[in-house]
């Protein structure tokens, strides 16, 4: 089950672009579910995700994470893993982050891809 994960910096009001944006699996290799996290050090970070032609959320609110460490944390499954969706090979998919605060917002986020 292949996984692609990151961190992103998102500077006060800008957006992110598609994080999958040249990843290896940016483009579904198969029939296939996936399961997509992302975890905010801040409020007002709004979350926009495709899966081909299926809008899973646009433009939408995340989970905001707190603590000394918070930056650090990465998605644990299940709990931070909100969206899910049947995606048919070949479907691009796109996760994108526009970061509404006053502050510059970190993201941590991962897509797991599992075969149908």
């Amino acid at each position: 089950m292949p996984t692609m994960s990151g961190r992103s910096t998102v500077l006060t009001t800008a957006d992110s672009g598609n994080v999958l944006l040249g990843q290896q699996y940016e483009s579904a290799p198969y029939d296939c579910i996936i399961q997509v996290a992302a975890i905010a050090d801040r409020t007002n970070v709004g979350l926009t995700l495709f899966s081909g032609p299926d809008i899973l959320q646009q433009p939408g609110g995340m989970t905001p994470f707190s603590g000394a460490a918070a930056t650090e944390l990465t998605p644990k499954y299940p709990d931070d893993y909100h969206w899910k969706d049947e995606a048919a090979k070949g479907d691009r998919l796109s996760l994108s982050f526009k970061n509404n605060n006053a502050s510059t917002a970190i993201i941590n986020w991962a897509v797991q891809i599992s075969p149908l």
